[in-house]
């Protein structure tokens, strides 16, 4: 005789599990969903496992490693020869999901929320969901994902934990290893002319981490940094927590001016800038503005911070000499990434200081934590100096080139000559900028609906107010891809009032 449950048959599985990857986690999550709705009440019998695997057409071990999970977690008992039952004493409330509402802030936190909401509305205004993986075209925050060679990484990384991998599972130095240390003042050596030891380098996870490091060591609450303006939206929010003062300096055709920035703060202790590919505007700092840059660092006794992103896809070596081969008074610190050019999630980036100052940052970085995978470290090292780093440069340069070439086409053949497409010869963003009677932050509205995730560059400036336009990334899509997004921007333009 067949036995059946005593509650309700769970025929479906919920639609929030239906989002998770792994069978098994779907069907674990539906049965917590049911237990939470009272759907089935403590003392109900589950149906047996062949018979919800004919239901949700998946592998009988499918449902009993679920259950073993559910029993494990004290949800479920499983009686041998009876079927599984949901426990008399489920703890019901310890698996209810989080209140709606959270309680209110006490009055220091709620302080604090008024002081950083506005920076905080701004980040949250360019973050994309956790679940998006692809973002929709023409977004800033896109990568070109196809061209990463992503099955000799996977090699790499294999090899890494097969080796000594007992050794790989501990913090490991604090400024990174030696061998990678040594790898990344070689690669800055060729792609940016700077000539640099290992003992220079200092393995961080990010740009946001490097960013903490050189405050923690170089700045007193309340310093003034000079920044560029427009710029990413994050680093206000950062600054300001790390108790800084930023102050925008906007840019022209010669890029970062700093004559501009002793005007607007005089006592600046630390100017930041990205004076090759700059974002998102493109325009590189020249020459005389970098000369100019130098002399005031060395004789007030400030400091450079000199960002490096993506700037091996802006010329193939070798590149102009970065600032700090430049910098006789050892005033300027760069700071690098790789995930620009391998992938987001690697997180993992560096800073060259001066020898004087290595000891110090290193010291420095111990207490802020989260060191960078050891496994993944090597990995990078192999990457590195088995040529696959500058392989993939040179592959990407081509793709991205194709890509620039495809979208400045687009731009001539569909916008209004009133729409001025800006720089595309620095990594893979662009602007266009917009005539007065469009404002950007309503044409990214209207895009928005249509699923082109171009944003708005007025939101990415602090001081400057004379900016009006799109900031759009090309790498990521094909050619008709990039054709029909940018004829939609015209379409939309088309419809849109003149205000």
């Amino acid at each position: 005789m067949t036995k059946r449950a005593s509650g309700p048959l769970l025929t479906t599985m919920g639609e929030d599990a239906q989002q998770l990857r792994g069978r098994r986690a779907q069907v674990y999550r539906t049965v917590i969903d049911q237990i939470r709705a009272g759907v089935l009440a403590p003392g109900a019998r589950l149906p047996s496992a062949r018979q919800l695997a004919r239901e949700w057409r998946v592998a009988r071990g499918v449902i009993d490693e679920a259950f073993a999970q559910l029993q494990a977690d004290g949800l479920v008992e499983r009686r041998v020869g009876d079927g599984s039952y949901v426990r008399h004493d489920v703890p019901v409330a310890q698996i209810q999901p989080a209140p709606e509402t959270a309680p209110e802030a006490n009055e220091a936190a709620r302080r604090r929320l008024e002081q950083f909401s506005p920076y905080m509305a701004l980040a949250r205004a360019f973050e994309l969901p956790r679940q998006q993986f692809h973002p929709p075209v023409l977004h800033p925050r896109a990568w070109p994902e196809a061209e990463f060679p992503l099955e000799r990484w996977r090699r790499l990384v294999n090899a890494a934990l097969q080796e000594e991998w007992r050794d790989h599972l501990g913090y490991g130095p604090t400024a990174g290893l030696p061998t990678l240390r040594s790898a990344i003042a070689r690669h800055v050596a060729l792609t940016r002319g700077l000539h640099c030891t290992g003992e220079q380098v200092i393995v961080v996870n990010g740009p946001l981490q490097a960013i903490e490091t050189i405050a923690r060591v170089l700045l007193k609450p309340g310093d003034a940094v000079l920044v560029e303006d427009p710029s990413h939206p994050s680093l206000p929010l950062l600054l300001e927590m790390l108790h800084a003062r930023a102050v925008g300096v906007p840019l022209d055709d010669e890029g970062f001016d700093i004559a501009t920035g002793m005007a607007l703060a005089p006592d600046a202790r630390l100017a930041y800038l990205h004076p090759l590919a700059q974002f998102p505007l493109g325009t590189p700092t020249s020459r005389a503005r970098g000369d100019a840059l130098l002399a005031w660092a060395a004789e007030h006794q400030r400091w450079i911070v000199e960002g490096c992103f993506n700037d091996e896809l802006v010329h193939r070596p070798p590149a102009p000499p970065a600032l700090m081969a430049r910098d006789a008074a050892e005033r300027v610190i760069l700071m690098g990434t790789f995930e620009g050019v391998m992938f987001p999630s690697l997180r993992i980036g560096y800073l060259v200081v001066p020898q004087r100052l290595a000891d110090v940052f290193i010291t420095a970085r111990g207490p802020l934590g989260d060191h960078t995978p050891v496994a993944q470290q090597l990995a990078l090292e192999a990457f590195i100096d088995g040529g696959h780093l500058s392989a993939h440069l040179r592959t990407l340069r081509e793709a991205l080139g194709a890509r620039r070439e495809a979208f400045r086409q687009a731009v001539r053949r569909w916008l209004p000559a009133d729409v001025i497409l800006g720089r595309t010869d620095t990594a893979w963003h662009a602007c266009l900028h917009l005539p007065p009677h469009w404002r950007d932050v309503d044409l990214v509205q209207a895009l928005r609906r249509r699923r082109i995730g171009a944003e708005a560059l007025s939101t990415r400036c602090w001081q400057a107010t004379h900016f009006n336009g799109l900031v759009v990334a090309y790498p990521a899509w094909t050619a008709s891809e990039l054709d029909a997004a940018v004829r939609g921007i015209a379409e939309v333009l088309e419809a849109m009032p003149r205000g």
